[in-house]
């Protein structure tokens, strides 16, 4: 029995000590690294929100937002209910290591008791004994630990998505919902705008570069939804790409720096972010197809040709400079799209038979860097149109 005792002692402490490199991962440090307990937690509320839209038989996508709202705040409560009660379970049998000679029912409840009244700090059993004294200080050290990320956590969490969502919102009052590129390009040129496009592209730079930052460090907010459900951050990044890109090949501008930083800027958020999820992506070949046809993009083409855009003169020409530049980065939001069930423009390559991207548990050993955008671009032999 002793030995019996011991085993479980020392599987308790490597337990609590898992756990707490869980909590450690996802909150506390600053990068993403993927916790598998945290991950696991987040995915089963997607799992069973996804179980009930099988079981109700409605796919709308006005009932698919609705459900899967309620994954925002179930998600991050359910990896704190995962990590308490583990804890707490992990506790308690350290507790039955300590204090029990025999395998039996008061002494796992008796066990249970003093990890919950330990870990709440409640006091109202307490442990004898040097060693029990100690754990139950450890215990306690815990559970105030947890609490404090409880704290700290979820309000960082809903600063960072607010802060996300305050740009999406402004380019709807600009581009109108579901965004697109064409929109975003047309009503900048309507308001008569598009020579200060500088004030789109620069705070969307600054988007992107913290995009990819707090979504990884913060992965759950992938899963965050808009308020309004034709606004999306996959759409938002679809739209201000897709305007980039059409502004470097398709208009007849003068150079365009800060679009192409801006495009660049997207690329590696995207490429971040997919690299966290195991999203398998690189460089697209020279001459790569795109799920966007010739056809809508004409249509755009044309449309800013008839409310006066200077565009180039060769539109073949500067489709096939557009698919080169959409190349790098249709794969990614079309994956993206499908995963966090996006709403859709016109434009948008991700439709219901998308396959659907499920992030894996663990994170496979890391394949070598991709190239960047300035060597990508270099390798598809275009470079994005007369501007650059």
């Amino acid at each position: 029995m002793i030995v019996v005792r011991v085993i479980v002692g020392l599987l308790a402490v490597l337990g609590v000590a898992a756990v707490l490199g869980s909590m450690l991962r996802t909150v506390v440090v600053p990068r993403g690294v993927p916790a598998r307990l945290a991950r696991a937690a987040f995915l089963a509320v997607y799992w069973l929100l996804q179980l009930r839209l099988r079981l109700t038989g409605r796919s709308d996508h006005a009932t698919r937002d609705r459900v899967f709202a309620v994954g925002a705040p179930l998600g991050p409560f359910a990896q704190l209910a995962t990590w308490g009660v583990l804890i707490w379970l992990l506790f308690a049998a350290l507790f039955w290591s300590l204090t029990a000679s025999t395998i039996d029912g008061p002494s796992i409840s008796h066990g249970l008791e003093l990890s919950g009244s330990s870990m709440l700090t409640l006091g109202f059993d307490s442990p004898h004994g040097l060693v029990r004294q100690l754990a139950a200080f450890a215990a306690a050290a815990v559970g105030l630990a947890l609490l404090a990320l409880v704290i700290a956590y979820l309000p960082t969490l809903y600063g960072t998505f607010s802060r996300r969502e305050q740009l999406i919102t402004k380019l709807t009052v600009r581009a109108g919902a579901p965004s697109s590129g064409p929109a975003l390009l047309s009503s900048t040129w309507e308001l008569g705008r598009f020579e200060q496009l500088e004030e789109v592209w620069e705070p969307w730079e600054d988007w992107f570069i913290d995009l990819g930052e707090s979504h990884t460090s913060y992965p759950q907010l992938i899963f965050f939804r808009s308020p309004r459900a034709n606004n999306h951050w996959v759409l938002a990044s679809e739209a201000v790409l897709d305007g980039c890109a059409l502004l470097l090949t398709a208009c007849d501008v003068p150079r365009a720096s800060r679009s192409q930083l801006c495009l660049h800027a997207g690329l590696h958020a995207l490429r971040s972010i997919a690299d966290f999820l195991s999203i398998p992506h690189r460089p697209p070949e020279p001459g790569a197809e795109i799920d966007l046809s010739e056809e809508k993009f004409n249509e755009a083409f044309s449309h800013l040709q008839s409310i006066g855009v200077p565009t180039r003169e060769d539109r073949h020409a500067a489709w096939v400079a557009f698919r080169a530049q959409r190349a790098h980065y249709e794969h990614l939001l079309a994956v993206l799209g499908r995963m966090t069930d996006a709403p859709r423009s016109d434009w948008s390559s991700w439709t219901d038979d998308t396959p659907r991207h499920t992030p894996p548990l663990k994170r496979p050993q890391q394949r070598p860097r991709d190239a960047t955008p300035f060597e990508a671009g270099r390798r598809s032999g275009d470079s994005g149109g007369p501007n650059r």
